[in-house]
């Protein structure tokens, strides 16, 4: 049986927040061992093109990958892609989820990422049931789905949409004519009109996404938008357990000013659901990352600082000032390539910021920078215990603000080229066919040069310096700066 994503492809892409090296870093943030990232059995219910799970098993080839998908055109995507790269610790196939049962397996990790909305209530129960059965002890499982309050907004254009194109059969000309119509509407107000306004913005996150994407999410047959504490009510049932959302910022309410940071604090009664709820009624918001659990778990709701001591840490951070003055209280800001920027007076943390924004995309073990920014700050022997304490405290609070980034098992890339330059077998096969492609560090990257796509393909272990020089026709010159920027785009392996 045909399915939508057959006849519309939906073009998959690796997720960061799902990769089992976040649920893990999560997990012990909250007091929980979680199943070693590097021998992980990692399932992904909806696994698509294996865009998501292909590239965690090139990373991590000790694990284990399955993934399932409805859509036997997806799936025969996926296969292809595991056949050239000859991977022998993953398993792709095409099979409906409601018959996964007790003997499919456990596994540590299981990813369902773009599907409970989408499904059928019995599907989305089945989910929840394979968590509770399929998930190992001391597991993760991340989940995503559609919520109000954000979601009412969500739907008011969705059903214009299906009004508008109610009589069409054609997937394409349907796709055309509700973009025609969400186009119109985005352009039919005046500023000043405030229901307009309310549903531009909506409206431009439409445009801005693939035309695909609007089709499956915003125009399928099943769209389904619990309130959070409606799907935890159901999470529960099935003896799970929420643990936290897959980016820490999310559950944030410091933008906000003290005193609503207050209330909504009072108004949560120390009930994490609680607090999460009305965190949504503030931002109105219509789209949750979640982690769950096994109801058993033993759960710190507070993340506590000495728990970084044991993780690595990577950070983009770049200081303002050319000269950053390192070892005084004279207060030092760093800009981060999203836009943000924070600022500090402690000779350590102005040091540790410098050292990762140097290193970056490297991560560090914290013992590591902690060494190395006392070091960089001129720190003496006996403040050593105060120092690691309050840096800590500081690298938690610039993971919750999505300032850096924590990581149990970091990725493994070379930063330099060596003799006989070799890029990801991934990457390079996707340079072949288009001009993004997957990093090392699970991310999507363009490659808009047509110079580097090449550069890219030919970089298989088997050519030097001088070979790739012959067989582009390049200055070596050029060979030798496209090399060095693949090792910072992490796109060649260690």
């Amino acid at each position: 049986m045909k399915t939508a994503y057959d006849e519309v492809p939906y073009p998959g892409q690796p997720f960061t927040q799902t990769h089992p090296d976040r649920l893990a870093t999560l997990a012990t943030l909250h007091g929980i061992t979680p199943p070693a990232v590097e021998t992980a059995r990692v399932l992904e219910l909806g696994c698509g093109d294996g865009a998501n799970l292909i590239p965690m098993a090139l990373e991590l080839p000790a694990g284990s990958f399955t993934g399932i998908d409805l859509s036997a055109a997806a799936i025969g995507i996926a296969q292809g892609v595991v056949s050239s790269l000859g991977l022998g610790n993953i398993s792709v196939r095409q099979m409906d989820l409601t018959e996964i049962d007790a003997d499919f397996g456990q596994f540590d990790y299981i990813i369902c990422h773009g599907l409970y909305s989408w499904v059928p209530l019995n599907v989305r129960e089945k989910i929840l049931d394979i968590f509770h059965a399929n998930l190992a002890p001391g597991g993760i499982a991340f989940i995503s789905y559609n919520t109000y309050p954000g979601g009412h907004l969500r739907d008011i254009l969705r059903e214009m949409s299906l009004f508008h194109t109610r009589n069409i059969s054609d997937p394409k000309e349907r796709i055309q004519k509700a973009l025609d119509l969400i186009r119109f509407l985005g352009s039919a107000y005046p500023e000043s009109d405030l229901y307009g306004r309310f549903l531009k913005v909506e409206i431009d996150s439409f445009l801005r996404r693939p035309a695909e994407y609007f089709y499956h999410d915003e125009m399928a047959d099943v769209s389904a938008r619990p309130y959070f504490h409606e799907f935890i009510e159901r999470a529960r049932a099935h003896g799970l357990e929420y643990l936290s959302e897959a980016v820490l910022l999310t559950m944030q309410s410091g933008a906000y000013s003290p005193e609503v940071t207050e209330t909504i604090r009072t108004l949560g009664a120390d009930d994490p659901v609680l607090t999460e709820q009305y965190l949504d009624f503030l931002k109105l918001r219509s789209f949750r990352q979640t982690l769950l659990c096994h109801a058993d778990a033993k759960i710190d709701r507070t993340p506590r600082a000495e728990r970084v001591r044991s993780l690595h840490v990577a950070a983009p951070s770049r200081p303002e000032s050319t000269e950053p003055d390192i070892r005084s209280d004279k207060e030092e800001r760093f800009q981060y390539p999203s836009g943000g920027s924070m600022a500090t007076n402690h000779p350590l943390g102005k040091a540790a910021l410098l050292h990762l924004g140097r290193m970056w995309p490297q991560a560090i073990a914290f013992p590591e920078l902690l060494a190395k920014a006392r070091a960089l700050a001129g720190r003496d022997a006996e403040s050593l215990e105060e120092d690691g304490q309050w840096l800590s405290d500081l690298v938690l609070k610039s993971y919750a603000a999505h300032f850096l980034e924590l990581s149990v098992c970091p990725p493994k890339f070379r930063m330099t080229p060596g003799a006989r330059p070799v890029a990801s077998p991934l990457a390079r096969l996707q340079a072949k066919d288009g001009a993004t492609v997957t990093t090392l560090r699970h991310s999507s990257l363009k490659v808009d040069d047509e110079r580097g796509r090449n550069l890219l393909q030919l970089l298989d272990g088997t050519r030097d310096s001088a070979a790739l020089q012959r067989d582009l026709q390049v200055p070596a010159e050029e060979i030798a700066s496209n090399l060095v920027k693949l090792g910072r785009l992490a796109l060649l392996m260690p």
